[in-house]
């Protein structure tokens, strides 16, 4: 697989693709930008992410001029909340280029948007009817886009913009290129693809495929991404995994949530092209060893690994496509063991699971996040399995006398209380040792 110098980029589009975090293209994006960068209309069937957003976002700065003041690209979206999403990351490929992305939508004051579009604007982000109320009041110049992006295309039929869309590629320049991205393809979409794009390419990233491995269970948390370390520690708490492989879509999330997860007590290491061979190997060996138990790792860092025994994966964010979810949870419950596969969610983003479920035959079972109640029931369960577990091998002998000579002036239950509080006490004023904080606290 090609690296993103392969691809024909400017020096300023791969010095920022490379500080986001960026290792390589993805399918979707090695097959999608070269044929954008030349201007050609494609017709892309794959899921929302950030794959995909790179995949028309980088051609879009590519094409675009930052000494022009009018809309060279306009990139239609469904929501707010993608429009928001796709604008940021728009804007941070283009960073080095000095372009400037604008979102627009629907409850946002019009006046911040007026300004900002008589400032200059090259890159236009908006969901279809704040658009259209632009184009009616003359408010946008369109006469100089150049590169139309249609996102979620489905998604737009389904909430009844195709014909805002309609609209809006009718008065665009008779010039201008197509991109169409849709996670599915159903015959409204075909239609409108064969009536404005010009001989499309037809690019088919996500096939119907049941590929996942039948023993592993496969759970989804419904969560905003700033909530999603605190989500992540309650779901280690509850679960208390012995190992736990956590999945990033960039090498720089890899070194955020790492370091997050450290400073909150666990023995976590990041794995990600960024690290030296032998700094990888050292990472892999402590895992494989159980002295990590939680390894923070990006989709390239871990193609190819041999990691067993691994009893927990989070998608810490939603995989590229289908083929990389399966590539992913397939990590947990290897060689026949049980495994279980977690995955967050935005409540925007609940839609692609839907469409994970389509396409790779499976179910994905909705749970709560653990509540701290739930966590310390879970911390005291086992507590009780470990104090079992010492019972049964007898380590205990030696410390026999010294709670007979207690019991003449306290109550057994008082005494076995305060020995178990007394172990957790320490065992939490220790440096970490790898581990939920429920199995530090009851080792």
């Amino acid at each position: 697989m090609p690296d993103f110098t392969e691809l024909g980029l400017s020096p300023d589009v791969v010095r920022a693709i490379a500080e986001m975090g960026f290792e390589e293209p993805s399918p979707v994006q090695q097959q999608t930008i070269p044929l954008l960068m030349q201007g050609r209309d494609v017709v892309v069937q794959a899921l929302t992410g950030t794959g995909k957003t790179a995949a028309f976002g980088i051609p879009l700065v590519e094409r675009a001029e930052a000494t022009s003041r009018l809309p060279q690209a306009i990139v239609l979206a469904p929501t707010r909340e993608l429009a928001v999403q796709v604008a940021e990351h728009v804007s941070r490929i283009g960073h080095y280029r000095h372009l400037r992305v604008m979102p627009i939508y629907g409850g946002q004051p019009m006046e911040r948007q007026l300004r900002a579009l008589r400032q200059g604007i090259q890159v236009v982000v908006a969901t279809p009817g704040r658009l259209m109320d632009h184009m009616r009041r003359g408010t946008i110049d369109l006469r100089q886009v150049k590169t139309l992006i249609l996102d979620e295309a489905d998604e737009m039929l389904n909430m009844g913009f195709i014909e805002d869309v309609e609209f809006i590629m009718g008065h665009l320049p008779a010039d201008h290129q197509t991109g169409l991205f849709s996670a599915t393809m159903p015959e409204p979409i075909l239609k409108l693809a064969r009536k404005y794009m010009q001989s499309p390419e037809m690019l088919r990233l996500s096939r119907p495929r049941a590929l996942t491995v039948p023993t592993i269970e496969q759970v989804y948390y419904e969560v905003p991404f700033r909530r999603r370390l605190d989500a992540l520690s309650r779901v280690l708490d509850s679960l208390a995994p012995e190992r736990t492989l956590v999945f990033c879509g960039t090498r720089r999330l890899v070194d955020e949530v790492t370091e997050a997860l450290e400073g909150r007590g666990y023995l976590a290491e990041g794995l990600h092209g960024g690290l030296s061979q032998s700094a990888r190997e050292q990472v892999l060996r402590r895992f494989r060893e159980g002295r990590t138990e939680l390894v923070v790792a990006t989709d390239v860092a871990a193609r190819g690994l041999d990691i067993p025994d691994v009893a927990v994966v989070v998608n810490y964010d939603l995989p590229q496509d289908p083929e990389a979810y399966i590539h992913r949870i397939g990590r947990a419950g290897r060689f026949g063991r049980a495994g279980l596969a977690v995955t967050f969610a935005a409540p925007w983003e609940v839609r692609e699971l839907r469409v994970i479920e389509r396409i790779t035959g499976t179910r994905l079972r909705r749970e709560e996040i653990p509540t701290a109640v739930e966590v310390a029931e879970r911390e005291r369960q086992i507590l009780a399995e470990r104090l079992l577990g010492t019972l049964t091998d007898g380590r205990w002998g030696p410390y026999r006398a010294i709670i007979e000579d207690l019991l003449d002036d306290h109550d057994p239950i008082d005494v076995a209380a305060a020995a178990l509080s007394m172990a957790a006490d320490q065992q939490k004023t220790r440096p970490a040792t790898g581990g939920s904080k429920a199995r530090r606290a009851a080792s």
